[in-house]
């Protein structure tokens, strides 16, 4: 073939390649038109893998498998060991509480439950604290605060928060409970706590009012004594276990005797106290009476109160002859009665009056 025919060749076989590029070009631009407009079915399209993680129950982690029953011990452990402890607690709470009400000392504060004793309450009216005002013999008289509370950790609140230092926190009305009645109210749950300060103070804060650490500067006859018998007695007991026990006793017998015999009324008071409980000395009712009527006719309220309790316990006691022998006497300040609320000694005259006279009518029929 000549050259030339060679050339024309290449030319045509050139021409025609351009021509099929050009037509595969438009077609793939065809195809890729009808691709936007309608989507190919799922049937044309290959189906991709889809892989679904799920957990197989039948065979768990080996190493649960492995340490199962160390799991369940330590669970089972731990249970035990947190109600353990709260039934410890509750065991120690209930035998302070016990304790603390089988020889009660002033200030004692007791949680009190009031919905067992009364159901006339309030739905916010349950708990109250309750404040031992004196102790005379077996027989305790306490105050109830002014305030109920809901909740119990309320009245550990009050107490963190100084609200015991209030003058009128604790009502002035007084209650009388023998000791053998605190030991019931354990029982059906009314006491729910009892707790003791240490030196007027607990959890950190002074649960007595502000008036309490008044202190007057005058010189009495028979203070001193009376105060020393009071440190003794601090150390001893009413059943008197040791030697060292006994002689503390001894020496606050002696002391009160000396404030007794300068007319301190309070000392005279001490001293009645004694001879109530018989310590360091026989038990002797009729002394306790004599005594406190020694200082109720100076006008000391503690021992009119007093007296009208132990009155109760001796039967030939006449406690409407004492009242009036402190109305002969002058003696006019507001005191508390065992049962009834007088405001002074003119209301107990009025009142034993209108029974003279009452006394009388029936005896003229």
């Amino acid at each position: 073939m000549s050259r030339s025919s060679a050339r024309n060749y290449e030319d045509e076989q050139m021409h025609t390649a351009d021509v099929d590029q050009q037509k595969a070009s438009q077609a793939e631009f065809e195809q890729a038109e009808l691709a936007d407009v309608d989507p190919p079915s799922n049937e044309n399209t290959k189906k991709e893998p889809y892989y679904h993680y799920t957990i197989d129950t039948k065979d768990p982690d080996p190493w649960l498998v492995k340490h199962r029953a160390k799991l369940i011990f330590t669970a089972i452990f731990a249970v035990a060991s947190v109600a353990g402890l709260v039934l410890f607690k509750n065991h120690e709470s209930e035998a302070q509480t016990k304790s603390i009400i089988a020889a009660p000392e002033l200030n004692d504060l007791y949680y009190i439950d009031f919905r067992v004793i009364k159901t006339n309450l309030r739905p916010t009216e349950k708990y109250r604290m309750a404040k031992v005002k004196d102790v005379t013999g077996d027989v305790i008289t306490i105050n109830f605060s002014t305030y109920f509370y809901m909740q119990e950790h309320e009245l550990n609140e009050a107490i963190r928060y100084a609200q015991l230092r209030y003058e009128k926190f604790f009502q002035e009305k007084r209650h009388n409970y023998k000791i053998s009645e605190l030991q019931a109210m354990i029982k059906s749950g009314a006491i729910v706590l009892a707790r003791r300060p240490e030196g007027n103070v607990l959890d950190g804060n002074v649960v007595v009012p502000d008036s309490h650490f008044a202190a007057s500067s005058l010189f009495i006859p028979g203070k001193k004594e009376n105060f020393t018998g009071l440190e003794h007695l601090k150390y001893a007991k009413d059943d008197i276990q040791t030697a060292q026990d006994g002689l503390r006793a001894e020496q606050a017998f002696t002391v009160f005797e000396e404030s007794a015999d300068l007319g301190y009324p309070p000392g005279i008071v001490s001293l009645a106290q004694m001879y109530l409980t018989g310590t360091a000395v026989e038990k002797d009712l009729y002394e306790t009476l004599a005594l406190l009527k020694e200082s109720a006719l100076q006008s000391y309220e503690p021992a009119i109160l007093k007296y009208a309790i132990v009155c109760q316990q001796v039967e030939s006691c006449m406690i409407s002859d004492f009242y009036q022998e402190l109305i002969k006497k002058g003696v006019n300040i507001e005191f508390t009665k065992q049962i009834d609320i007088r405001a002074t000694t003119k209301d107990f005259e009025r009142t034993l009056k209108e029974a003279e006279e009452n006394k009388s009518i029936r005896a003229k029929r």
